[in-house]
């Protein structure tokens, strides 16, 4: 992935990704060899040198009154993070406060594209509750969303979440994951639209157009509950093909 799109997320601005990846590469520099990397204006350079040091990326030493720049340990960028996932985490009790999400009975979110689904992933890895899936194609989710999909099942097995899938019976990949266990249903039963059952949340997921619909409710997800037992009793161990799992 390239560094500068993952700073921009972070959000650095462009002179910042400029100033921070040159004094990485140079070293300890003084200012008018940064501007040569970085073809910045000399004035805006020590802005952006202001605010790297501000979020401690930069240090500087004066050597015959002379300061050079150094770049920080690129660590530091995971500090950087951990200090604003701790000052969300402080001020979470009100935000639920605000919100008054103990008082409502249902909640409805709707969440559009990729980063709809991972919203979606990361809060059932947040629950930390196993989950019974309906209308599954693997297939379609590796093909769609490629290394997060492992990148999510390695955290669900390290928090020890365990899904229990429905899929179809011509179904032709599976995850190799000790934690799923798949069983088929014939195509008349099979309905292809994934739907996750986890705590007391239901999600939908579209895929044309990629939409996913999350559904905060006791008796909603009680009720897919029970409907997936009924079919899950009745659904085979095996393909009805006899393919292996691979």
């Amino acid at each position: 992935m390239d560094p500068k799109l993952v700073l921009q997320e972070l959000g650095f601005n462009e002179g910042e990704i400029k100033v921070y990846l040159g004094l990485l590469k140079l070293g300890s520099i003084p200012v008018y060899q940064l501007k040569e990397e970085t073809n910045l204006h000399r004035t805006t350079i020590y802005d952006f040198l202001e605010k790297l040091l501000n979020k401690g990326l930069v240090n500087y030493v004066i050597k015959n009154n002379v300061k050079f720049y150094n770049a920080a340990h690129p660590n530091k960028l995971l500090d950087l993070i951990k200090e604003k996932e701790d000052h969300i985490k402080s001020i979470l009790p009100k935000l639920e406060e605000l919100s008054n999400f103990q008082k409502q009975e249902m909640i409805v979110e709707v969440y559009k594209g990729i980063e709809g689904i991972k919203t979606v992933f990361n809060d059932i890895l947040r629950i930390k509750k196993d989950i019974i899936i309906f209308g599954i194609d693997d297939l379609l989710f590796n093909e769609k969303m490629g290394i997060f999909m492992e990148q999510f099942l390695r955290k669900e097995k390290e928090l020890n979440i365990k899904e229990r899938i429905l899929t179809k019976e011509d179904a032709k990949f599976f995850y190799p994951n000790k934690n799923i266990t798949y069983k088929f249903l014939p195509k008349n039963s099979f309905n292809p639209t994934p739907t996750f059952v986890y705590g007391n949340n239901v999600a939908i997921l579209i895929w044309e157009p990629l939409t996913i619909i999350k559904i905060h409710n006791s008796q909603l997800a009680d009720s897919y509950s029970k409907y997936f037992e009924i079919l899950w009793k009745i659904a085979k161990k095996k393909p009805y093909t006899n393919k292996k799992i691979k």
